[in-house]
């Protein structure tokens, strides 16, 4: 991926079910590998997608079927021109169930309020330079305060149930 150039985007989360998102023997997992990227000091946006193949089984976990990942863009209208300036200018967050009802970010801070659902618990998580964790909150609104050290900021939100939202990096 270092010596690759021009890109924007980054698939973060790939919603067949063959695919290793998460890593491991000795491999990294796809978010890792997004932050070594942002590390090393290149922006680059994290998607996700469902991959979907399989249209005729809803619901089967060992088919490649649709609605297990996708971004949510702020675009200023629903035709492809705004969406895809939204996702060049990184305007956008990934998801795999979680759903976000309002993002903001200032030059002194990040808030980030969840659409939540009455039978989840939500943690949300602000990730800076290696991966590393920032801070941590359960509240939402949750709000990340810039220091002036961070590299970058990004926030990965995670739901009791399973399912996850990332949003796109911070550049400070």
């Amino acid at each position: 991926m270092g010596q690759v150039r021009n890109d924007k985007l980054f698939e973060i989360f790939n919603g067949h079910h063959l695919v290793n998102n998460l890593g491991g023997g000795g491999v990294p997992g796809m978010e890792e590998v997004w932050d070594r990227i942002l590390s090393s000091g290149r922006l680059i946006y994290g998607l996700a997608d469902d991959d979907a193949h399989v249209f005729k089984q809803p619901g089967n976990p060992n088919v490649p079927g649709l609605g297990r990942g996708w971004v949510v863009v702020r675009a200023e209208r629903l035709a492809a021109r705004p969406i895809v300036e939204a996702l060049e200018r990184g305007d956008f967050y990934a998801s795999t169930g979680v759903e976000l009802s309002d993002y903001q970010v200032t030059a002194a801070a990040i808030t980030i309020a969840i659409r939540q659902e009455p039978s989840s618990k939500y943690r949300v998580q602000f990730i800076g330079r290696n991966g590393q964790v920032l801070s941590e909150a359960i509240s939402s609104p949750a709000v990340y305060e810039f220091k002036g050290n961070e590299l970058y900021v990004r926030a990965r939100i995670l739901e009791s149930n399973g399912r996850v939202a990332w949003t796109q990096p911070v550049w400070r």
